[in-house]
């Protein structure tokens, strides 16, 4: 069987229907995967603060389940660089969740951020730095 192929679509092509959650984290990170820059895909209808919650939310704890890998799956692509979480306001707690690749430079290893202020030595132990750190 050939694998899937993912293409960039317009944003007005990822209409999805309300509570629609239309891959799971494999088919995520199939598209990741495969992707070129600037695709974009819908990953989730609805509002994913509320539907997250099993309290709040009228999805299945099934469907609240997957939701909730793809979302977290998503959300760690992005704080990898690998893709941007954007949204689309709908209507009244009405949203769509969109997925957008990052270019392949956005996704090479960063340098480690420095933290500034007072205690900047010792918390900028663990990361080298080319010049010296002083506590004011």
């Amino acid at each position: 069987m050939m694998p899937r192929r993912f293409h960039p679509r317009p944003l007005a092509e990822l209409d999805l229907a309300p509570f629609a959650i239309p891959l799971d984290v494999t088919g995520f990170c199939d598209w990741l995967a495969e992707a070129e820059a600037g695709a974009a895909i819908a990953y989730y209808r609805g509002h994913l603060v509320f539907d997250r919650l099993p309290e709040k939310s009228s999805l299945t704890d099934q469907q609240r389940q997957a939701l909730v890998a793809v979302a977290d799956r998503v959300m760690s692509a992005a704080a990898n660089g690998f893709c941007f979480p954007v949204q689309r306001r709908l209507g009244p707690n009405d949203w769509l969740y969109i997925a957008v690749r990052a270019s392949p430079l956005r996704s090479a290893p960063r340098p480690a951020l420095r933290i500034p202020g007072p205690f900047a030595a010792a918390a900028n132990d663990a990361f080298p730095s080319p010049t010296s750190l002083v506590a004011a």
